[in-house]
């Protein structure tokens, strides 16, 4: 049973060389003639080289051992001989995580994989709006942010300097979250905070600025930024990014500044398509569930700033 692994290298199944199983061991599809079906029979994409794609060829997971690509758009293929149901495996062991790959040169798809399943419908990024918090937003927007530091540590995968069992929103800071966003822009502890919603409602991201601690630091402020699990990959990310550089630069602010674990590349990556430089950083910062991270400091100059001016 070989594991297959999203683009956010998070275990999502295990292949057996015709049939994909879930983690909970239940039959999801199987593979006919470089093909993939669900288990209806509708068709879901080719397997090439180790790479499971969508119907425009986009890779959206890709098993152990194997390297994610692209390719041209497939043809669809003829309808399959439904098999009979295979018999089930037992539990393989959960895997350590691989290395987060290199993006395929094609990207990777826009559906997840419970989407590419046909188990959860696809989003159109295009009903995902943006909007700020207020105060009836503010216990939403925290059970949001309790879930999403759930996935700290996950699989390996850390994205907060946080150990794994006590990755939870700090109850403790929810009051000067609320107060930040009410105090006015250049005073001590200031805080603008944005989320997205689908188009049900519900909170699949957010965005923070804040001011920084140190005197002095008016002109710069912190982010703070975050996509909900099953809306990646839709463009959310750079969209959340836009928005808040804009609101910054209409504030005057001049510079905005962000702190990334090393050892998290798809943020790196992300932060400096996005026009955020390397500052430094700092290795063996932390010591978390027993491993080494890194620190990494970025900063953004906002258009139509320059270094020195009031």
């Amino acid at each position: 049973m070989t594991p297959v692994f999203d683009a956010n290298v998070r275990l999502v199944a295990f292949f057996d060389g015709s049939h994909l199983f879930d983690l909970d061991n239940d039959w999801v599809a199987f593979h006919e003639r470089d093909h993939v079906f669900a288990r209806g029979g509708r068709w879901l994409g080719p397997l090439s080289d180790g790479t499971f794609q969508d119907a425009d060829g986009r890779a959206v997971a890709w098993l152990a051992g194997s390297r994610p690509a692209t390719g041209m758009k497939p043809v669809r293929p003829m309808n399959p001989k439904l098999p009979l149901h295979p018999k089930r495996p037992l539990r393989p062991r959960t895997p350590l995580p691989p290395p987060s790959p290199m993006q395929p040169a094609g990207g990777w798809s826009a559906l997840a994989w419970a989407q590419w399943l046909g188990r959860e419908p696809a989003v159109e990024a295009s009903a995902i709006r943006i909007e700020p918090v207020d105060d009836a937003g503010f216990d939403v927007l925290f059970r949001y942010l309790d879930d999403h530091l759930s996935d700290n540590g996950r699989d390996g995968q850390y994205f907060m300097p946080m150990p794994r069992g006590e990755s939870r929103f700090p109850a403790d800071k929810t009051q000067s979250f609320r107060d930040g966003c009410v105090a006015a822009v250049g005073m001590p502890g200031w805080r603008r905070a944005w989320v997205a919603r689908d188009a049900r409602g519900r909170v699949v991201g957010h965005v923070d600025l804040r001011a920084h601690p140190e005197p002095g630091t008016a002109h710069r402020c912190l982010l703070g930024m975050g996509v909900d699990r099953d809306h990646r990959r839709l463009g959310l990310a750079r969209r959340l990014l836009a928005h808040a550089t804009q609101w910054a630069g209409e504030q005057g602010l001049r510079w905005i500044d962000l702190r990334v674990l090393s050892a998290n590349e798809p943020a790196v990556a992300l932060y400096r398509g996005q026009g955020f430089q390397m500052q430094g950083g700092t290795p063996d910062m932390f010591v978390i569930d027993g491993q080494s991270f890194g620190y990494v400091a970025m900063a953004k100059r906002l258009p139509g700033s320059a270094a020195g001016t009031t």
